[in-house]
């Protein structure tokens, strides 16, 4: 599925790809912590290929204390360099002289009080765009041109993550949780194969699709499809009881499924704005049952696609799952980015007769670096 989401520039992109390795991708994080006589040890945390979940959990196991005393401000992408601080209670600077581990650097800052999430207050990245066909000097001119064309602005869509960058499903399955309908939820999860998965796995899900076999869907899952396979084995064990299955699964995901779903409303909103060029700055809201929708714009466009989707802002208390229930948010349509610069264009040393260009720039907080770098490079999904 690709979202044809309105861009904000007019400029053709450059095309390319990202992360095609981890140095493609480099994040360092620009946290609000305070030094001061607390009990929590803060580091900066250089993470190769590591979530900042991963490395909180090996962290913990060499510490030998529990994940529960580890602070961060947010969760960094996995196939990256990110660097970021984190708090851990009740350990002492000694305690990690002997510690290990080879895709972790530490860094010892000092004492500090908890490091909560969202206590940061935006990201510096440098970013290698790959595979680009077009010679150096068309790349640096369209580059600019989008540069000028934005003028320091970028929309503030959801990247991809926030959908599943293999099988952007999550906020369908979100939209059917919302209307009662777990059925085709579950099934949704489970049966809806897409090109980028691996071919035996879209297998297993047509063939899941079509027979409804449980079991032996279940035992045909790899094993780190363990989502899968907790539903299947629910279902085994409690035939056609759906919204049972559904809460089996991590509360966290439960949850994505919904934020998914308010995002997509979100972002199908700023691009028809974009697209009849109500480009003014502006709030839109991330729906809940509690959201106030004015008659006027930009709040007109969302009532209009609540419409098609057949949802009301009722359906966000969700009555069977009330841990999912959400009152409601807003989020900025449009935000600043800074520091930009295009630090280099060269021969792509990694595929033949390519180019590749190395950009650097800086987003506050809650913003998608993939959003920004789509503008640059114009591709769909």
């Amino acid at each position: 599925m690709a979202f044809k989401w309105t861009y904000l520039s007019q400029t053709r992109g450059v095309g390319g790809r990202i992360k095609e390795q981890i140095e493609d991708f480099i994040v360092k994080e620009h946290s609000l912590y305070r030094l001061d006589t607390d009990d929590h040890l803060i580091l900066d945390l250089t993470k190769y290929n590591l979530t900042t979940l991963d490395a909180i959990k090996e962290l913990s196991n060499m510490l030998y204390v529990s994940q529960e005393r580890f602070g961060f401000a947010g969760n960094k992408d996995k196939r990256a360099i990110t660097t970021q601080a984190i708090s851990i209670k009740g350990v002492e600077e000694e305690q990690l002289q002997h510690i290990f581990l080879p895709n972790l650097e530490i860094e010892v800052k000092g004492k500090g009080e908890h490091i909560n999430v969202g206590q940061l207050e935006g990201n510096s990245f440098e970013v290698m765009v790959r595979n680009i066909t077009l010679p150096d000097d068309m790349v640096k001119k369209r580059l600019h041109n989008i540069h000028q064309e934005l003028n320091g602005t970028m929309p503030n869509y959801f990247g991809m993550q926030r959908f599943g960058t293999v099988r952007p499903i999550t906020h369908k399955v979100g939209r059917e949780l919302l209307k009662g309908n777990y059925e085709t939820a579950v099934w949704m999860y489970l049966g809806e194969a897409h090109d980028n998965e691996p071919e035996r796995i879209q297998k297993i899900r047509r063939d899941l699709a079509e027979t409804r076999e449980v079991t032996r869907g279940a035992e045909k899952f790899p094993a780190q499809y363990r989502f899968e396979k907790i539903l299947l084995y629910h279902l085994a064990n409690q035939k056609e009881d759906y919204l049972g299955a559904i809460q089996q699964l991590p509360e966290g995901l439960q949850k994505l499924f919904i934020h998914a779903y308010q995002s997509y409303i979100f972002n199908e909103a700023l691009s028809r704005l974009i697209q009849e060029d109500h480009t003014d700055d502006c709030t839109l809201p991330l729906i809940g049952y509690r959201t106030h929708l004015k008659k006027e714009e930009p709040d007109a466009t969302v009532r209009e696609i609540l419409a098609q989707e057949d949802v009301e802002l009722q359906d966000f208390k969700l009555p069977d799952l009330p841990h999912l229930r959400t009152e409601g948010t807003t989020r900025e349509a449009f935000v600043p980015y800074s520091n930009f610069s295009i630090k280099s264009v060269t021969e792509d040393d990694l595929n033949i007769d390519k180019t590749a260009a190395r950009l650097q720039f800086y987003l506050p907080s809650g913003s998608y670096a993939t959003t920004l770098l789509r503008e640059f490079m114009k591709q769909r999904g």
